[in-house]
């Protein structure tokens, strides 16, 4: 891919459509763009992450496993962000994340992730609205779980 290429793919994702040009470039520069191939680990189970993942094309699932053997799974696709909860939280990363298919990921380290929420309000603003999605989503099936209970 050229940096081109790059900087598309990440103005197709709605985390990235209202940055300004200058910083997708920026982020299409200091990003660091990895390959997965399919089954492959991600990110393992108590990694202390030193950035987040975009996930540019292909599939995940993370899986957390409990100790007793059992544990919840749930698929991510492209255009997920993963590592993000993590980072903000200053806690470990809870489980692990496999590809579950070939996968193309951006790796945008941790000072970066943080310079662009500081002074990049529509960077800032759909990382709040991509977890605030997330934090209903979970509710809901947390919600819905206890009816059928």
């Amino acid at each position: 891919m050229t940096l081109e290429t790059d900087i598309a793919c990440l103005r197709g994702l709605s985390l990235f459509r209202d940055l300004p040009a200058s910083r997708l470039k920026l982020v299409a520069l200091m990003g660091e763009r990895l390959r997965f191939p399919a089954d492959s680990v991600i990110i393992s189970d108590q990694d202390r992450l030193d950035g987040v993942y975009v996930i540019l094309q292909g599939d995940v699932e993370f899986s957390q496993r409990r100790d007793d053997g059992g544990g919840r799974r749930f698929q991510k696709e492209a255009g997920s962000i993963i590592g993000d909860v993590s980072l903000l939280s200053g806690k470990q990363f809870l489980g692990k994340v496999l590809a579950r298919t070939d996968v193309l990921a951006l790796r945008i380290p941790k000072d970066l992730f943080f310079e662009m929420l500081r002074t990049v309000p529509e960077f800032s603003l759909a990382i709040s609205r991509d977890l605030a999605d997330r934090v209903a989503r979970l509710a809901n099936a947390l919600l819905t779980a206890g009816e059928e209970a």
